[in-house]
């Protein structure tokens, strides 16, 4: 807009300049008429004087010889032309003003018509200058908010600029849009596996379970990639990496022919899938698919287990943590089965379907009013001089008579961060029941969850408890899960260490996976291990598995620590223990779990 005022400018000062003419021209044409006028006076003086009455001439307003013109004229525009001029003809002075009326009416009879004749066609020009000036600028102002409003045809240099200008700015909010799009994509997208991450996961979980179509229904599977840990002690960060990546492939192309399926990692080591449709169906075809592709990665990369998968069934109206909670406790299930299994959990468990804030309510009351049973299954020593073993349990009854299920309520302790608790609770329980008994010889084995390997507090804690009775603590057996200690390898031998140093025991659980056990119990060194119940299942069938165990059983005893075999629940298993020359024998033939509080030691 500024750059159409140089114009006006021009415009006032053309007419200013024209109106001067309009004035001075004619002026310079009366005021050259008067100095002809006066040339021509003075060439008849001569003439004039030697008359004998001197008269007049035509343009003489007064003539005097000898004296001096007593009056001046009044027509100062023309200057000293208008005013009293002296000559001197034979010696004689004579004095004459020269008539400058018919030379003011020239001037005025022609500059006035002029001066206004351009005053009002540059004042008109200007006015209609100013009003386009004003609609131009209105519309620019206008096009500067409405880029549609090119009426100009885009010959106007401000009008291309704002058109220019706009268009680079519709350009800069599609890239910042584009920018803005994928920066949404990218938070909502896990940077490691380029599946969708854990807002995603509970975006999309929601808008399934607030679906107006009551008859829909939708399937949750959640794979955990149980050797992630493992890799990332035993071949780096990188392989850890590299791992997940691959369970993610296997993952997306099992889900492929799924429509609408989609991946999530919801954690370091869990990848969810959210699909519609029936979960028996589903779980069928993706689990066993599944299974068969983590059956040959295990064994390409010697795994012991590759992942485990848990299913679920979604419907609407139910909350997200409903679904999560079955969705933990079908992993849980798989994860006590065959490596890569899978397991399926529906609605219908009752006990799993509170709301988060239900079940804190309920585990703080659990905590408050010490609703907690505690249960001991003991273990049947066969070698003459060592102690007893009795292994403590933890059961949570509920209002009804029954019992919740105990990994339900591990797994919403967990998740409510509620696990420090529990543990503490826990063991000071169990410490206050064992302190009044009086069964001599006798040592008490105390479940270790993995989040107690997590929190530095806990840690803190547990030494000042062990501290504090030298005597009690010498009687204490602390228990950890091998596949636990496998994924925290590290954490398991800080805690174990200073269990030790307190002068407590260690025992490693499930144990015998693997080959990888044998590496395990190198690194860990612990007094005890419990073989796992599921090398006991068919064992006196199995020459293979009998090999296994036999080995595992000497390397041990070679290494100081006695071996317990899980889940013995016939003669025949028990016959071909005591054979392996194994140090204790524990499961329902032996004895069934009691109550601790009536417990007065194990009898045969």
């Amino acid at each position: 807009m500024r750059e159409t005022r140089p114009f006006g400018q021009v415009l006032l000062l053309a007419g200013a300049i024209l109106i001067l003419l309009s004035l001075l021209l004619p002026w310079w044409a009366s005021y050259r008429a008067l100095a002809h006028q006066e040339r021509q006076i003075d060439e008849h003086l001569v003439q004039l004087l030697a008359e004998d009455t001197p008269g007049l001439l035509p343009g003489l307003a007064e003539l005097s010889i000898g004296q001096p013109l007593a009056s001046d004229s009044q027509a100062w525009w023309f200057g000293q032309a208008a005013g009293n001029h002296r000559r001197v003809v034979a010696q004689t002075p004579v004095f004459y003003r020269l008539d400058t009326r018919p030379a003011s009416q020239q001037w005025l009879l022609l500059s006035l018509p002029l001066g206004l004749t351009t005053l009002l066609v540059f004042g008109g020009l200007y006015l209609r200058w100013t009003r386009e000036s004003l609609e131009k600028e209105q519309h620019l102002r206008a096009l500067l908010l409405d880029p549609e409003l090119n009426q100009l045809g885009g010959r106007d240099p401000v009008e291309q600029g704002i058109v220019g200008l706009h268009q680079s700015y519709r350009e800069q909010i599609e890239s910042l849009q584009q920018q803005l799009g994928e920066a949404h994509q990218q938070s909502h997208q896990d940077s490691l596996t380029a599946l969708g991450n854990r807002y995603a996961f509970r975006r999309d979980l929601t808008l399934m379970l607030t679906d107006d179509n009551k008859l829909a229904t939708a399937t949750l599977m959640i794979v955990r990639a149980s050797a992630l840990q493992d890799t990332n002690s035993r071949l780096g960060f990188q392989a850890g990496d590299q791992y997940l990546q691959d369970i993610a492939r296997l993952i997306r192309k099992t889900i492929q022919p799924v429509l609408g399926a989609r991946a999530y990692r919801i954690n370091g080591s869990d990848i969810a899938v959210l699909a519609k449709g029936q979960c028996e169906h589903l779980a069928d075809s993706l689990g066993t698919q599944l299974h068969q592709d983590l059956n040959h990665y295990q064994r390409l990369h010697e795994l012991d287990c590759a992942a485990y998968m848990g299913f679920t069934q979604l419907l609407p109206g139910q909350s997200p943590e409903q679904v999560l909670i079955r969705a933990d406790y079908a992993l849980a299930l798989a994860q006590g089965g065959e490596p890569n299994g899978w397991r399926i959990v529906l609605q219908n468990q009752e006990d799993e379907d509170l709301g988060e804030s239900q079940w804190r309510q309920r585990l703080q009351a659990m905590l408050e009013e010490d609703r907690i049973q505690l249960l001991v299954q003991p273990v049947q020593i066969r070698k003459p001089g060592m102690p007893g073993y009795n292994e403590i349990y933890s059961h949570f009854p509920n209002g009804s008579g029954g019992y919740y299920p105990t990994t339900t309520v591990f797994t919403m302790v967990q998740r409510l961060d509620m696990s420090m608790q529990f543990e503490q609770k826990i063991i000071e329980m169990s410490l206050r029941q064992i302190i009044q008994k009086d069964i001599p010889a006798q040592r008490w084995a105390l479940n270790l969850t993995p989040a107690s390997l997590q929190q530095n507090s806990f840690l803190i804690w547990l030494e000042r408890v062990l501290l504090r009775d030298m005597n009690i603590t010498s009687s204490l057996v602390f228990e950890l899960d091998e596949h636990v200690l496998e994924h925290q390898l590290v954490a398991g031998k800080r805690l174990l260490e200073m269990i030790r140093r307190c002068g407590a025991r260690s025992a490693v659980s499930k144990f015998g996976h693997g080959y990888g056990s044998f590496r395990l119990l190198k690194e860990v060194k612990p007094d005890y291990i419990k073989l796992d119940a599921q090398l006991v299942k068919h064992l006196e069938e199995d020459s293979t598995n009998q090999q296994f165990v036999r080995m595992i059983v000497d390397l041990a005893q070679r290494l100081g620590c006695h071996v317990i075999a899980e889940g013995v629940e016939t003669a025949e298993q028990k016959r071909v223990l005591e054979s392996m020359y194994i140090d204790g024998v524990q499961g329902y033939l032996v004895a069934k779990p009691g109550d601790l509080a009536t417990f007065k030691g194990l009898t045969i």
